[in-house]
């Protein structure tokens, strides 16, 4: 399924639909929930009815909206094996990953553990010796430490051979993870993974650092330190991850990350506070916050020196170290971003080269900053709309790689297609890793092509907008913003409201420090400024055309002064 590239940016839809409307439902969550008639439609077709599910959604509690933790699979294993350890004195190593996930997850667990008197040391795997995963250097520096315990956090299902190790060595070991469960089970002591058969916990949806706070939950009660612990106040860790890891914000995942940045909002973590203070962040965070501002610094440590930094940040008491650390992360991820950029330009510029856009797109050169290529990798889906694998030189003859898919589309599944042509490879439904030879890339590239052309015979490639329901100009207003503030946060699995403004003509655009756009629209009798971000142009963006939009209604302040504003997703020349 390749076609004649041209030159635009992508636009990223055939046009603009609107979801089946629901009147009766809407008049009914209206009434019943004393809501304005657009938050009631956009609830209705969304699919919400007016009951108990509606009623979590908008007031997620801890009680009603989180499972029973006895659900979770082996969590009381887990708990025992712990609390085994900690009576006798032992010590425990906790290993995890270095994105924000696995970070968050390690920092919860090292700080819990501590406090409730258990002796822990968090170890993190070095992105460009070690790669991805649990690896035997960690395991025997864990062992060398003293360690009688293992806990892998966000890593492990694929680790068969290192569980073996650390068994060899003496270790218990108990792996928490999310990710894809193949054909053989770790082999740890204990294995947690909503993905392994027979458990399915919250639908299967929780990252690692959800998983760790139901350990601790579970701990509570079994380490007599512990009682007084209150697991609530660990949330702030916790949202990060489920923020940054980008699962569905629905059921647990939205209890989790709500509660979580009502926390973020007035902890006392020093390095928490300091991270914001760099970023200005100020008052009640949000998801955006966490996502395009505390995430990516805490990602900057992993992908350009080393991630143990960041425990040091989320863990220690200290301000004076807290604002140290926060002012480098801050640095590094500039770094990051500017390293980003180069990658990308070079990355599409490979891509148009070509003429043709394949079904899978996979780039690669032994230039490419491996720290980044998961991020670039996003970028090329972003834009194009296709499965993408960026790769960069690891080791001597040895390439790493990232993949990002579409909706729909198992990169998982694409990579275990092509396993034969990789040394090894991991990951989930919307994103993967692997190691190649690089004389096995062409090999790789030609299957994963073709695997992706095969299945994405089934997927629309350039899909619809779908707009929750429409709206007038005049219905945007300060009111309506702050009522859908209600259905916070937003992300995966819970977009923002999409709202189709129609008719509206171009009045002036603009771009905005070379990435992206602003344009203002006008009904003849007001106007709204609507935002694209990360584009520099649209084809249907021309002053004096008439167009129809779907968006997100927002709001700015400056320098006193609010202003409505809206988050573009889609824009098409009005019929």
């Amino acid at each position: 399924m390749s076609r004649l590239l041209d030159n635009r940016v992508r636009t990223a839809y055939r046009g603009i639909r609107l979801k089946q409307q629901r009147p009766q439902i809407a008049q009914h969550i209206e009434r019943e929930f004393k809501l304005g008639s657009i938050a009631a439609r956009i609830l209705a077709a969304r699919g919400f009815k007016p009951d108990q599910d509606l009623k979590n959604f908008i007031a997620p509690s801890l009680k009603e909206g989180l499972p029973d933790p006895r659900k979770l699979k082996n969590l009381d294993a887990a708990c025992a094996l712990i609390s085994e350890i900690a009576a006798s004195g032992g010590k425990v190593a906790i290993c995890c990953d270095f994105d924000v996930d696995g970070l968050s997850g390690g920092a919860q667990a090292n700080h819990f553990l501590t406090a409730a008197g258990v002796e822990t040391r968090v170890f993190v795997p070095d992105r460009f010796t070690d790669g991805y995963g649990l690896n035997e250097r960690l395991i025997k520096a864990a062992a060398d430490w003293g360690a009688k315990l293992l806990i892998a956090i966000d890593y492990g299902t694929r680790n068969q051979k290192e569980i073996a190790v650390a068994k060899a060595l003496g270790l218990k070991t108990i792996v928490i993870d999310h990710h894809h469960v193949g054909s053989a089970a770790p082999g740890a002591d204990v294995f947690i993974n909503p993905q392994q058969r027979g458990c399915g916990f919250a639908g299967g949806i929780l990252c690692a650092s959800g998983l760790v706070w139901y350990l601790l939950v579970g701990l509570r009660s079994k380490l007599p330190r512990a009682a007084n612990l209150d697991v609530r106040s660990y949330l702030d860790l916790a949202c990060l991850g489920t923020i940054c890891d980008m699962v569905p914000l629905i059921g647990a995942n939205r209890v989790i990350a709500k509660r979580g940045l009502d926390l973020l909002g007035t902890t006392k973590r020093p390095g928490l506070v300091a991270l914001k203070s760099v970023i200005g962040i100020n008052g009640e965070v949000s998801c955006s916050n966490v996502g395009f501002g505390i995430g990516p610094r805490l990602n900057a440590a992993g992908r350009m020196v080393h991630g143990e930094m960041v425990i040091d940040l989320l863990t220690t008491d200290d301000s004076e170290l807290a604002a140290r650390v926060a002012r480098q992360l801050n640095k590094l991820n500039t770094e990051r971003q500017e390293t980003e950029l180069r990658v990308k330009e070079i990355a599409v510029e490979y891509i148009r080269g070509s003429g043709y856009l394949p079904s899978g797109l996979v780039v690669w050169d032994k230039e490419f900053h491996t720290g980044v290529i998961g991020i670039v990798a996003q970028r090329l889906v972003e834009q194009f709309y296709r499965p993408a694998v960026v790769m960069g030189l690891d080791t001597d003859g040895i390439f790493k790689g990232s993949v990002r898919g579409i909706k729909g589309f198992s990169v998982v599944e694409a990579l275990e297609a092509c396993a034969e042509h990789l040394i090894k490879c991991g990951g989930h439904e919307g994103a993967g890793g692997f190691s190649v030879e690089e004389a096995r890339i062409e090999a790789f590239k030609e299957a994963f092509e073709a695997e992706c052309a095969r299945r994405l015979d089934s997927i629309e490639v350039v899909p619809y907008a779908e707009a929750d329901t429409e709206a007038q100009l005049e219905d945007i207003e300060m009111d309506l913003v702050h009522e859908l503030e209600q259905f916070a946060p937003f992300g995966m699995g819970n977009p923002g409201p999409q709202i189709l403004l129609a008719g509206l003509k171009v009045v002036e655009v603009k771009i905005l420090k070379n990435a992206h756009l602003k344009a203002t629209f006008s009904d003849g009798k007001r106007y709204l400024a609507g935002f694209l971000w990360r584009q520099t142009s649209h084809p249907a963006l021309n002053v004096g055309a008439t167009v129809n939009v779907v968006c997100k209604p927002d709001y700015s302040v400056f320098n006193g002064q609010t202003e409505i504003q809206a988050n573009l997703q889609a824009i098409e020349k009005a019929a």
